[in-house]
């Protein structure tokens, strides 16, 4: 992508674009990305469309204070912004490494697979989060999950920490492909603290592990957004499919 297309996409999109900004993005693009400027494009295009616009302004500044944020660092980031926390803040948590291997849409028109997760069991509570909603059952992932604990003598919640989507346990398994995004407190606070209020959390998912009972609890905003936004796909590759046939 050259930079003059760069360009002209953030203008349209940015609140607030700035020269200076808008270059450094790209060369980052082109560097750290391996000359795919276009997933930063996407990463603001998900911004623009599950966030506050100031949210969208302090994602796109934060390279500003110092230190860039790769395409997971800044849906990551977007929701701590979206929370109350600073673009000034965001830049250092990057450097540190505290927004790393979090959810980025690979491409535009990607609807918000963030929720929430809690598990009870025998008294205790467990809350974490998710990025792969809608790509699990929660009545089956909580079955799977019973009878593996079963077999192994292990905690459901232990289990929880190491299941895929797709119900599959192991240990071996990284971040990316588990249910549960692993323990990262901060970030379940932050989603907390925005849901109701932001569509790019989806749910609250509740595993009640002695009722056996999965419960899901939608984000009335991500309804929303997930109607519009499908019905505005469903329109433009209707209108594509009517020029083709001219």
């Amino acid at each position: 992508m050259k930079y003059e297309e760069f360009d002209q996409q953030i203008q349209e999109m940015i609140p607030q674009p700035s020269a200076v900004i808008t270059g450094a993005l790209y060369q980052m693009g082109v560097e750290a990305l391996e000359g795919r400027p276009q997933e930063l494009l996407i990463a603001f295009e998900f911004i623009s469309r599950h966030f506050r616009q100031d949210v969208l302004q302090g994602a796109y500044e934060i390279i500003q204070h110092g230190s860039a944020a790769l395409p997971d660092e800044l849906v990551a980031a977007a929701v701590f912004l979206q929370a109350g926390d600073t673009s000034e803040h965001m830049a250092r948590m990057a450097n540190d490494g505290e927004l790393m291997c979090f959810y980025h849409p690979k491409e535009r028109g990607e609807i918000s697979p963030l929720a929430l997760c809690t598990i009870l069991e025998a008294g205790k509570r467990f809350d974490s989060f998710t990025t792969t909603f809608r790509k699990f059952s929660p009545k089956d992932i909580l079955a799977r999950a019973k009878s593996y604990a079963k077999q192994h003598g292990k905690s459901i919640i232990g289990v929880f920490e190491c299941i895929s989507p797709e119900g599959e346990a192991s240990g071996d398994l990284y971040a990316g492909q588990r249910v549960l995004a692993g323990q990262w407190p901060k970030m379940t606070t932050a989603l907390s603290d925005i849901f109701g209020t932001c569509p790019a959390v989806a749910a609250r998912i509740t595993f009640d592990v002695d009722r056996d009972h999965a419960a899901v609890e939608y984000n009335p905003l991500w309804q929303k957004e997930r109607m519009e936004h499908g019905q505005i796909v469903h329109r433009e590759k209707h209108q594509k499919s009517s020029c083709q046939e001219r």
